[in-house]
């Protein structure tokens, strides 16, 4: 079967193949979707006319000629335009050294352009296996939420936690602490790829939605949870305050 790297979601479709068109802006990687018959006889199309596209269908290249300029639009992807931006910024400022300042023009206007490329990106979009976050929604009983985790794409069973709970002692534990608890080694369930995906579909629904009843945090680092800012989101939802 194919395989990919899979990136959203994305707000509408609209903006996904807005955010598509400018990422090809930045590398030589064929638009088209037809099965690949490397020919020299093949006709080409105008992306290749205009050098944006390595032309792979005339076997104007190599495989793996092309697997490093499709190597290099993941990394773009991964890095969240880290991979280009920083290549053009160490660029950029050699030049100025050199004094040639054209040249460093140039590259600033690329940095612009990667820059331009990355505000196009929906808040929620990112690579698949990179789709961590904590969804903090209302619970039915109230001053208490549900903490639903997405972990690499695939939601997990959601946990119910109050504003305040009491330990054997009589002694109050701490909203920070019952948070640590639960979050220190989240253990994701394995699913497949087509149930993450519409997962990530369900994210999109709920999370771009005006009627959104909770709030989102976005995790980076499952070690690094910045827990002062979910134990302040867990009081608002609980208490039915909105940021």
């Amino acid at each position: 079967g194919r395989t990919g790297l899979f990136y959203g979601p994305f707000r509408s479709r609209v903006s996904a193949e807005a955010f598509e068109v400018s990422v090809l802006e930045h590398f030589q990687i064929r638009r088209c979707a037809e099965d690949l018959a490397p020919s020299p006889e093949h006709p080409g199309c105008m992306y290749g006319e205009m050098n944006q596209c390595l032309r792979p269908c005339q076997a104007v290249v190599s495989t793996g000629e092309y697997r490093s300029e499709v190597r290099r639009l993941t990394e773009f992807l991964v890095s969240d335009g880290r991979s280009l931006a920083e290549v053009a910024e160490a660029a950029r400022d050699r030049f100025s050294a050199e004094m040639e300042f054209e040249e460093a023009a140039r590259q600033h206007q690329r940095i612009e352009r990667i820059a331009a490329t990355w505000r196009l990106r929906d808040e929620l979009a990112t690579t698949i296996d990179a789709a961590h976050g904590i969804a903090v929604t209302p619970a039915a009983l109230g001053q208490a939420v549900e903490l639903r985790l997405l972990i690499a794409g695939a939601w997990q069973p959601a946990e119910e936690i109050a504003l305040t709970a009491e330990a054997a002692a009589d002694k109050p534990v701490s909203l920070d602490r019952r948070l640590r608890e639960r979050l220190e080694r989240p253990m994701p369930a394995e699913r497949p790829l087509i149930e993450r995906q519409e997962h990530l579909a369900l994210l999109a629904r709920w999370g771009y939605s005006s009627w959104r009843d909770g709030e989102w945090l976005p995790i980076d680092d499952w070690s690094r949870i910045p827990y002062r800012k979910l134990v302040n989101m867990v009081h608002r939802v609980a208490t039915s305050e909105r940021p």
